[in-house]
């Protein structure tokens, strides 16, 4: 593998840099508007990894959808299934660090984050052009449910908005695409719950259907800007191959580095077995072998390299950071924990990141005192090479407070309530609330 290391010069990452996804782009290039209006509509009932593709669908995307399902021959079934009871038992640490971590060091990528800000633009010109529909909607619309409803009230009686279903002021669109990310990782990551019940890369589980829509996304927003024929070359193709491996690797090598300044240490193996659950799902949206490393550490260097490259501050990273601590904010319950996630970006993925990304370094009096005792304590169990049950705790409380909101604030009108596996929720301490409601065509295929 250190062959792998040697070949990630900056001539190599450049010429990954003009190399996107042609099996997805070939799926969605010619789609008429009628394909484009069923495929969203068909879409939204293939929802498990074994159900049938439609044969109302257009070929192409029967085909991207038949020859895309399957797991790599490297892939390790006992490994992969190692890596999602991990991230079960570390639930609440694991959002905290997706939120907090992983989404803010994709900020950080000056270029990269370029086309996760046009995306949202793209959300809100819909409508100005009917192909615009498949654009941004991941292929999920659904009509309003009632944990969406129930959301509403709940947010309106915590935060004392009349309506939150409107978030005044705040950049839905942008909102959910992070919901939206935050649901794909949920799904490719679900642990074995029993019979009836797998994993999410199982042939019963979520997860590839759910990873196979985004890379479908993807090449549905390549395709749009291509037609607008306003992105700038320099940045290299958008959502190329160097961008994608960097996602990867902010999910999987940034989540498990900021573990243990959350309360957990993980030993070698949970992160061989969790890296290498993300290297399945990286094969799965189309990133290039090369870019997928074997060994934990060498994913750690190539991640290194790329932020080496790319990290330096822009405007559209600091709206998508800003946009992700109002979400917060907004689906936290209470005040409690409003402001926080500065402190914990920081806290994290250091000042560097912090600030490439666009995160103040200036926090108010309440988010010292809240988080000063967890980093301070966290410090110093670190010295003495233990774990920190205090900042476990408190990680714990917070990532699930987190969840609790994010849960009941499902992603808005016309969207699908958020998915979570039952398991997820006995483990996380969410008792009591009640699970999003089935649909019809989930309910005859379960």
């Amino acid at each position: 593998m250190r062959m792998m290391e040697m070949v990630w010069t900056d001539e190599f990452l450049d010429r990954k840099r003009t190399e996107c996804d042609p099996e997805a782009d070939e799926a969605v290039r010619n789609l008429s508007q009628h394909e484009v209006t069923l495929a969203n509509e068909l879409m939204t009932h293939l929802i498990l990894n074994e159900q049938p593709v439609p044969e109302a669908l257009p070929p192409s995307l029967r085909r991207f959808l038949n020859d895309t399902r399957a797991l790599p021959s490297w892939a390790q079934k006992s490994l992969i299934l190692e890596g999602q009871a991990f991230f079960n038992r570390c639930a609440p640490q694991m959002l905290l660090a997706l939120f907090c971590a992983s989404l803010p060091s994709c900020y950080a990528a000056s270029k990269g984050v370029k086309v996760l800000h046009t995306t949202g633009r793209m959300g809100r010109e819909r409508g100005t052009k009917a192909r615009n529909r498949l654009s941004t909607e991941l292929l999920t619309s659904h009509p309003e449910g009632l944990l969406s409803r129930l959301a509403r009230r709940f947010l309106a009686r915590f935060k004392g908005s009349a309506d939150s279903s409107s978030e005044p002021g705040l950049p839905t669109n942008l909102y959910r695409r992070i919901l939206e990310t935050a649901q794909m990782v949920v799904d490719v990551m679900a642990p074995d719950q029993g019979p009836g019940k797998p994993a999410g890369l199982e042939p019963g589980g979520r997860g590839i259907r759910s990873a196979q829509k985004v890379r479908l996304m993807h090449a549905v927003v390549r395709n749009l800007i291509a037609q607008k024929g306003q992105w700038d070359p320099a940045l290299g193709q958008p959502i190329n191959q160097e961008d994608m491996a960097a996602t990867m690797l902010a999910f999987s090598v940034v989540t498990l580095r900021a573990l243990p300044k959350l309360g957990y240490t993980p030993s070698p193996h949970e992160k061989h077995a969790y890296y290498h659950a993300w290297r399945v799902v990286g094969h799965i949206m189309g990133i290039d072998g090369e870019l997928l490393p074997e060994r934990y550490e060498d994913g750690e260097r190539l991640f290194d390299k790329i932020a080496q490259r790319h990290f330096h501050w822009s405007q559209e990273g600091q709206e998508m950071t800003q946009a992700l601590l109002s979400l917060m904010d907004h689906v936290t319950p209470g005040n409690l924990f409003d402001d926080l996630g500065e402190v914990l970006i920081h806290h994290l993925v250091g000042p560097s990141t912090a600030r490439a990304a666009g995160v103040p370094d200036t926090y108010d009096l309440k988010s010292i005192l809240v988080m000063g005792p967890l980093i301070g304590l966290g410090w110093a169990t670190d010295q003495m090479d233990e774990q920190s049950l205090f900042s476990e705790s408190l990680c714990g409380l917070l990532g699930r407070k987190l969840m609790e909101g994010i849960v009941w604030a499902g992603r808005g009108k016309n969207r699908v309530p958020f998915r979570l596996p039952d398991q997820l929720r006995q483990t996380w301490g969410l008792h009591g609330w009640e699970k999003a409601p089935e649909r019809p065509d989930e309910q005859a295929t379960a």
